[in-house]
């Protein structure tokens, strides 16, 4: 069915004139009632009848408008939809992150782009580094933050080594250094990751390297549920640069005091996207927003691939 007969019945139907119908459609008064005419015949019944010099709506034509409108409406928002997507200003943005950068780096990061890109629909989904990759490669999600791994043919990515700090409790004696090392941690119960991440591998031969035991006290999933331990006493920990550049404003932990620790420990965070799926306009504005922001908070990306 024309949609152009379906404007030009409403615009009858609200202004009960075939001029202002077409004044308001743009075409000429002959092609209106034309329109109007053929579609009265391409359904079988009149849909107005004139009376003083006005169109008068039918039964049937009453009943027709309330489903004509509506789609009209469906119409109007399909094709400011074309247009903002053209624009930038709408769309969809899928990402899938680990925990790390999901907590707050994330969230503020989306919360700043949907400022400037109110009509964006985003969803952020939590994984596991194999699901994220999988995830990307389908082209389930547009973005993903991974741990560093081998590069994929099925990804292009940006990766970055993020230095760690240490979280102490308060009253450590180590507070008072300008930076924390094992030597300064001798008999200090570790609150670490699981044995296999690559920062407890990398404390492990820290502390191999000056002839020290490493005493691993608590493991934990997430640097959240580390810091929550160190809040109690319960220990020190590794604390990832992104949720270091946020602890003060975030996190309401007063018995936690954050230091550089010495040898330098990195998180290893991988940026991804399809080398298959291009990304759209959107989608792109976002992932370089992404990768300036990483980068200001732990200077240049370290290889692209």
């Amino acid at each position: 069915m024309n949609i152009n007969k379906l404007r030009i019945f409403h615009e009858v139907f609200v202004t009960g004139s075939i001029t202002r119908a077409a004044e308001r459609s743009y075409v000429s008064q002959p092609a209106a009632s034309k329109m109007l005419a053929n579609f009265e015949d391409e359904i079988g019944y009149k849909l107005f009848e004139r009376s003083n010099g006005k169109l008068i709506p039918t039964d049937e034509a009453i009943y027709l408008h309330e489903e004509v409108y509506g789609l009209l409406q469906g119409v109007k928002h399909l094709e400011d939809s074309i247009k903002s997507a053209k624009n930038n200003r709408s769309g969809r943005l899928r990402i899938c992150s680990i925990f790390g950068p999901s907590y707050q780096f994330l969230p503020d990061l989306v919360a700043r782009f949907k400022a400037k890109n109110p009509g964006v629909h985003v969803s952020l989904h939590l994984s596991g580094c194999t699901a994220i990759r999988q995830g990307v490669a389908s082209g389930q999600y547009q973005i993903g933050l991974v741990d560093k791994a081998q590069s994929s043919s099925k990804h292009d990515s940006v990766a970055f080594d993020m230095t760690c700090y240490c979280a102490l409790p308060a009253d450590h004696p180590a507070v008072h250094l300008e930076q924390v090392s094992p030597q300064d941690l001798i008999d200090t119960s570790w609150i670490t990751l699981d044995s296999e991440n690559a920062t407890t591998k990398a404390l492990k031969r820290a502390y191999s390297n000056v002839e020290l035991v490493l005493c691993r006290t608590i493991e934990v999933h997430t640097t959240i549920h580390a810091l929550s331990f160190v809040n109690l006493g319960m220990g020190v920990a590794l604390v990832d640069a992104l949720n270091y550049h946020h602890f003060s404003s975030v996190f309401n932990m007063p018995n936690v005091v954050l230091k550089p620790f010495e040898p330098n420990i990195i998180e290893p965070l991988e940026v991804i996207t399809s080398n298959l799926n291009p990304l759209s306009g959107i989608a792109k504005d976002f992932y370089t927003m992404l990768i300036e922001e990483l980068e200001s908070k732990q200077g240049i990306a370290l290889e692209q691939s």
